[in-house]
């Protein structure tokens, strides 16, 4: 099986250094002026009869800024780079804050439905502030994206940490990609969650989920069928999503649910 896996961030947080350290060799050229890196590099390796191929790329600026000159280039391969990836690296520096412009990237990077790593670079810098840290990103990633579940990973490419962990990761997660629940399991869950916390009602009538099926592996979707489903507002969607992929422990993998007005999901 062949990977692409792209490694994106905003500027300088360390995506040519880890890049490097993921082959033990000083490939991509590294400094402290941003965009150093413009055009997409790629180097590929075996691990567990998988080619991964990472691909390291420029820092990703702010809309405003993302046309603009040389940024304008470097955007491009980015772009490129996720399209072409199944899995995608996103990057931070664990000194910085989560800006807008980080929740934007991930974002983008959600909407095309990869599969999303997230790495919390240069946890050396922070050591007297880990725990601190640890629960300030946390509570971002658990809490802006309700399609998916994420435990950012503090890293530091400078301290004797090894990569395997990532590249396993990888390969866990592109096994996982033909993943497919069946029925049962899926409606016990349902049960579950009517039992506990149904749709709010809408006027006179409950919205009610009545039986949920997988359609599709990758991306990940699910078909919800019902009776009225389509006053169901945003905020129990996306309770039910948060709920579904706690309930079967799943992470960094983007999960679709459509919701079908139909009681009967044969039709």
């Amino acid at each position: 099986m062949t990977l692409n896996v792209a490694i994106v961030g905003k500027p300088n947080v360390g995506k040519s250094t880890f890049f490097n350290k993921l082959f033990s060799s000083n490939i991509s050229k590294v400094s402290n002026v941003p965009g150093t890196t413009r055009a997409i590099i790629e180097k590929s390796l075996v691990y567990k009869n998988n080619k991964i191929v990472f691909l390291d790329t420029g820092g990703l600026k702010k809309k405003s800024k993302s046309h603009k000159g040389n940024q304008s280039y470097i955007t491009k391969e980015c772009l490129t780079a996720i399209n072409k990836s199944s899995i995608v690296i996103f990057m931070m520096d664990a000194s910085d804050i989560f800006t807008k412009n980080d929740k934007q990237i991930c974002r983008l990077i959600l909407n095309k439905l990869k599969s999303l790593i997230v790495i919390i670079n240069k946890a050396d810098l922070i050591k007297n502030e880990m725990k601190l840290k640890n629960k300030y990103f946390n509570f971002y990633f658990k809490n802006l994206f309700s399609d998916i579940l994420i435990k950012p990973y503090f890293f530091s490419c400078y301290e004797n940490q090894s990569t395997e962990f990532f590249i396993n990761r990888i390969c866990s997660l592109a096994e996982s990609a033909n993943q497919f629940i069946d029925n049962k399991k899926l409606n016990i869950f349902l049960k579950s969650v009517n039992d506990n916390h149904k749709a709010p009602h809408n006027g006179k009538f409950r919205p009610k989920i009545k039986f949920l099926k997988q359609v599709n592996t990758f991306p990940f979707i699910l078909k919800a069928f019902g009776s009225r489903l389509q006053a169901i507002n945003k905020d129990y969607k996306n309770y039910f999503l948060k709920k579904f992929l706690s309930y079967f422990n799943i992470y960094n993998k983007v999960v679709v649910i459509k919701f079908v007005n139909n009681e009967n999901p044969f039709n």
